[in-house]
């Protein structure tokens, strides 16, 4: 008897409002020209925001994204599996002076959920010291006990152990602590391993504290985490899914915009409208965007507020092509200074971490592959007899000895207050120094919690689309690797305790085998990466220390521009970070921004402030004034069901000229569509999307994918087809050479499905080279099946060759568009990309999720009737 498979298709097509527009009446309508508040950025703290405001039916707004709309990481084993990809913005540091010279790469969230769609799910607050701190440096309301009540508002916090296993693993939570009603599922994994209590107890042995509680405000020792985790089919819990899903179709006040890239925002110099504080700042008007595969610029107007919850390296980049920050580094630029804010950009921090993997020689014992789940955060004290020399040493460093030179003098003042209170932390036996993690295959990484040294994210050229120049200066602060070499000689004795010699720890020169302070230098500059915990950048500090937003979050100098994302973070805390963004976007979102507009009546929409025009820029894509609008229409997105104004793709380094014939679907009015456009339609955009994609990208990835050892048949995706389209896939007819499939492809004649070749072994080809997610269903018995979820946005590579996969991104131009389109479903946009690497072609397909269509298919050569959709 055949395995039966069911193959989900995850098909998603939408548009310039890409993911939706809210409105479940009138899903045709366009952009509004302004909305009360303009998000920039759909992470983790724009959808909090986005959710919490649009609470109020009354109040509109938008959110604009860079990335897609994607599940892609969904379980816990492929935690790292979205680093590199699509999903990630794949940048890069500037080469590291103080390490080997060379760059590093830096990995953060790209699309509708940020770093929630790929990070390791690891769920710590950090201690209460480090949010003291915060207090310290002149923010009062951000301490501890204020963003307690936002921890727990944000998460959904289940108990799921069992009382054996709480007792072994030392799960004992303080109820009082966590919340139970919030958004994001916050649980523990099914299964443990060994090693896990190994472990704590070796940690144990070597006088480190258990805790039973790791987010109650004492996070100094070890301890097993919870991990942003679904208790109930133990799949990823993450900003998108859990703040933005949960309100798909019921808010048609919320609008979100994905593939929109944000140059800048628009200032509209001195304006008689009030706010409640810096009432003689400039009005921000609105903000200026533009669409992935487009020169043309696009503008939105605020009668609110705008905020950038970009993040760290992305928000400071607005700003300064908005001419706000460091004259110094706008003049370079020809940027005219807006505001005068020199710590845009400055006070960049992270977690420097080096890895230390496959210490154990026992790969077939208890080290089986699972979630990070125990960590620990060590005292310097409680593993170094050098901390005292090390806070000495600290002590009687400059302000300015290890900074970059030239700074302005408030980001010193400003550093200076930052040290006092690292030296403090440094030396107190209930503040972790450090991290370790433990990943069940033999990883016991380190990273430093605390960094003494500071880098910095500026532009670096007048191309909103080149990324940022980042300089974390990693180890500037020689403290900050001394921290290292202290965490790696303490591992070393860790893996000699009782406990965990069980594991047959392996010599591995030189972090296992004679290790000395020596030894470990060389290997930690060539070996040191980040945790990608990017912080201070935009920092919450009073302006004397080099602050660019006040304690409202406010942008200095101006009534209605905020910042709220890690940047925002004056120290960075002993923490992976998306728990604390949740607990800040909660808190601005009620304690602030609500109460701060609360009777004010917005400005500017019914006004001449009112934006709603695009205009075209040159291949440069330098800063263009709003004066040089050409074209001012009655909506944000004239090109939208407008074929007379369709976009020229201009030659430029980024995009190749190509003249491409427009394609709607049906959702558009009749005297929208071309003449000569090709209509194969069903009355339903989405259906009709569908077809699209089935009869072109489906066809040209499985056909280059799949070998001829097997009988793949999409009998059921032909069945639910209407008779008008399914003769697209019929023998006798000639396919458009695009469709990807030739006369001499083979095709069952009596239900008219395409049949392409397959084995199990390109089953599991598939799911690399064609980025299929493929996992056994959680609940599902042995061999009844697997789950293959093919991400559209990920259909991405036609070859095999390492080369090929190697050179795509540096290689792919953009070769056609197909012009947006409405319909009472969605509203679409797609890019195709093409490039050819000598003989080996890949192909790239961009989207976003609308609709599941589920077909059964057969293991091997037997058919099926089973569709659904």
């Amino acid at each position: 008897m055949n395995t039966m498979f069911p193959l989900y298709l995850l098909f998603s097509f939408f548009a310039l409002a890409c993911s939706l527009i809210l409105d479940p009446q009138d899903i045709d309508a366009p952009f509004l020209a302004c909305y009360d508040y303009i998000i920039c950025g759909g992470g983790v703290s724009s959808l909090v925001l986005a959710n919490r405001l649009t609470e109020d039916p009354n109040v509109t707004v938008l959110v604009l994204e860079a990335g897609s709309l994607q599940n892609f990481i969904l379980y816990p084993f492929e935690d790292g599996y979205g680093l590199g990809t699509s999903y990630d913005w794949n940048l890069w540091t500037a080469p590291q002076t103080y390490l080997d010279g060379t760059a590093r790469p830096y990995d953060m969230g790209r699309g509708v959920g940020g770093g929630s769609l790929i990070n390791g799910m690891c769920w710590t607050r950090g201690g209460s010291a480090d949010y003291d701190a915060w207090v310290s440096l002149g923010n009062p309301g951000w301490g501890w006990d204020d963003l307690l009540p936002y921890f727990k508002k944000s998460e959904n916090y289940t108990d799921n152990v069992d009382s054996n296993f709480s007792r072994e693993l030392y799960i004992q939570p303080n109820a009082s602590s966590h919340g139970r009603d919030g958004y994001v599922h916050v649980s523990y994994p099914r299964y443990f391993y060994n090693q896990s209590q190994l472990f704590l107890d070796g940690l144990q042995e070597l006088g480190i504290p258990i805790l039973t509680d790791p987010n109650n405000g004492t996070a100094a020792g070890g301890m097993l985490i919870p991990d942003s985790l679904n208790p109930d089919n133990q799949t990823r819990s993450y900003a998108r899914l859990d703040y933005f899903d949960t309100v798909i179709g019921t808010r048609q006040n919320l609008h979100v915009a994905t593939h929109q890239h944000v140059t800048r925002v628009l200032v509209d110099n001195p304006h008689s409208i009030n706010s409640r504080d810096n009432s003689s700042g400039l009005w921000i008007s609105g903000v200026e965007f533009l669409t992935d595969g487009s020169l043309v610029l696009h503008k939105v107007s605020c009668s609110r507020e705008v905020i950038l919850s970009a993040g760290a390296v992305h928000t400071p980049q607005i700003l300064e092509f908005s001419g706000i920050g460091d004259p110094a580094i706008l003049s370079e630029f020809n940027i005219p200074v807006v505001i005068n804010l020199p710590g845009v950009g400055n006070n960049f921090q992270d977690h420097p971490y080096v890895g230390v993997s496959g210490f154990t020689s026992d790969f077939l014992g208890p080290w089986t592959a699972g979630a990070i789940n125990t960590v620990a955060f060590p005292s310097l004290p409680s593993i170094s007899q050098n901390w005292t020399n090390m806070m000495s040493d600290a002590a009687n460093q400059t302000a300015t000895q290890h900074l970059l030179p030239g700074l302005d003098a408030t980001i010193i003042a400003g550093y200076e207050a930052q040290k006092a209170i690292l030296i403090s932390l440094l030396g107190r036996t209930d503040v972790g120094a450090y991290e370790i993690l433990n990943d069940n295959i033999g990883l016991l990484a380190v990273a430093t919690m605390h960094p003494f040294s500071r880098g910095s994210v500026h532009i670096q050229s007048n191309n909103p689309l080149l990324q940022p120049l980042i300089d974390p200066r990693y180890c500037a602060n020689p403290l900050d690797c001394q921290i290292l070499v202290e965490a790696l000689l303490f591992n070393n004795k860790l893996v000699n305790t009782p406990s965990l010699r069980l594991l047959e720890p392996a010599p591995y020169a030189p972090f296992f085998q004679n290790a000395t302070s020596e030894t470990l230098m060389p290997a930690i500059q060539s070996g040191l990466r980040t945790e990608f915990h990017g912080t201070g950048t935009t920092s919450m500090l009073p302006l004397n220390l080099g602050g660019v937003v006040d304690t409202h979050l406010r942008v200095y100098g101006t009534k209605n521009l905020r910042v709220v994302d890690a940047g925002i973070i004056p120290l960075v805390p002993a923490a992976h970070l998306q728990a604390p963004i949740y607990a800040i976007a909660e808190k601005v979102t009620a304690d602030i921004i609500k109460s701060d507009n609360l009777g004010l009546s917005p400005n500017g929409c019914d006004s001449n402030l009112a934006i709603a025009q695009q205009f075209s820029i040159n291949s440069t894509l330098s800063n263009a004034s709003s004066s040089l609008s050409s074209l001012t229409t009655a909506s944000t997105f004239p090109e939208l069901l407008n074929s007379g104004a369709l976009i020229a793709f201009e030659e430029s380094t980024q995009i190749s000229s190509t003249t491409v014939q427009p394609f709607f679907a049906s959702g558009a009015a009749e005297d929208q569509l071309s003449s000569a456009t090709p209509l194969f339609t069903t009355g339903d955009a989405i259906l009709d999307a569908a077809v699209m994609f089935a009869t072109s990208t489906l066809s040209q990835t499985l056909k280059s994918n799949l070998s001829r050892s097997g009988l793949l048949h999409f009998a059921s995706f032909a069945s639910i087809l209407p008779m008008s389209t399914q003769s697209l896939l019929a023998p006798e007819t000639a396919l458009p050479e695009s469709h990807g499939l030739s006369q001499n492809d083979s095709m069952s004649g009596s239900d008219m499905t395409p049949a392409f070749a397959t084995s199990p072994a390109m089953l599991r080809r598939l799911r690399s080279s064609v980025a299929a997610i493929t996992t056994p269903w959680y609940g599902s018995q042995p061999g009844s099946g697997y789950t293959v979820s093919f991400i559209s946005n990920r259909v991405a590579s036609s070859s095999t060759d390492e080369k090929s996969r190697e050179s795509k991104t540096s290689s792919q131009k953009l070769t056609s568009k197909r012009t947006s389109y409405t319909s009472r479903h969605a509203i679409h946009t797609s890019h195709t990309s093409a490039s050819k690497t000598e003989d080996k072609k890949t192909t790239t397909y961009t989207s976003t999720v609308t609709r599941l269509v589920t077909i059964t298919v057969p293991a091997c050569c037997g058919g099926s009737d089973t569709n659904s959709y």
